[in-house]
């Protein structure tokens, strides 16, 4: 059973399917203030709508979407639901009095596939599609989550240097029958997809842009203590499982979104 209410009620429950919840703008993003439970009941119940893309920006897609504010910046301000995935933006968020909640993709994820395989009836349980890992991650997600109506397509490599690869990968999305898209190819590749498949005109479901949420879920990564979470310390603890990997992102490319917050509030107060 998944730990998410989603009966819960909230103003939320009377607006309209794609109407967007109050946000604040902060970096440059304009962050919704929803936490998890409504999180996942927007995306269900949006299902039903027109075609609309989840966000969750961490620091690094801060960094990464600053180094190339003219075409990305547009990307995620187009996006339904821009949800922080970040403790240490909801740290900076904080010192301007903004109160982020916080709703990791890996949490979201783990909290959409729990309830559609402990919650719903085979009529109501929703078409997932999951692009990214190979064919291995979908036996492994029908062994942890068998009634889900879940199909893996792998993507080809390199997308992230190949506009024209993304756009192969954005015309099968729009292709194939889903309610749920769960893209897990990186930023901003995944993002610019999910704008690409908006632009291809598909006429309904959500995309998600996850990251590495399935891996985690399937044990080919392993996340850090919840008290490391907590505090504001997952990205310690990945660095330190992948050094090699993950020295240059966490050490030289996440720090910078400090630079980017003092700027941005700089030219705020002017």
């Amino acid at each position: 059973m998944s730990n998410v209410d989603i009966s819960m009620r909230s103003p939320l429950e009377s607006a309209p399917v794609y109407s967007r919840p109050a946000a604040e703008d902060f970096l440059g993003f304009q962050f919704s203030i929803v936490n998890l439970e409504q999180t996942l009941r927007l995306v269900l119940n949006g299902c039903n709508g027109p075609y609309g893309y989840v966000v969750t920006p961490n620091a690094h897609h801060v960094v990464t979407v600053h180094d190339n504010p003219d075409e990305l910046i547009p990307v995620y301000r187009d996006a339904w639901l821009t949800v922080c995935d970040s403790q240490i933006l909801r740290a900076l968020a904080a010192l301007n009095r903004i109160s982020l909640p916080l709703v990791t993709g890996s949490d979201l994820v783990a909290a959409l596939l729990a309830n559609q395989n402990d919650d719903a009836s085979s009529s109501d349980r929703k078409r997932i599609l999951v692009v990214g890992p190979d064919k291995t991650a979908e036996q492994l997600l029908h062994g942890r989550y068998p009634h889900l109506n879940i199909e893996v397509m792998p993507a080809p490599a390199q997308l992230a240097l190949h506009a024209d690869r993304r756009l192969q990968v954005a015309r099968a999305c729009v292709e194939r029958q889903w309610d749920i898209l769960l893209l897990c190819v990186g930023c901003p590749t995944q993002e610019l997809i999910a704008n690409q498949i908006g632009k291809l005109d598909r006429k309904s479901g959500v995309a998600l842009c996850v990251g590495a949420a399935i891996d985690f879920l399937i044990g080919r990564h392993v996340r850090a203590p919840r008290w490391m979470q907590n505090a504001g310390l997952e990205w310690a603890y990945r660095l330190g499982r992948e050094p090699s990997r993950l020295w240059r992102r966490y050490l030289v490319q996440c720090p910078k979104v400090i630079g980017i917050f003092l700027k941005t509030r700089r030219n705020g107060r002017r």
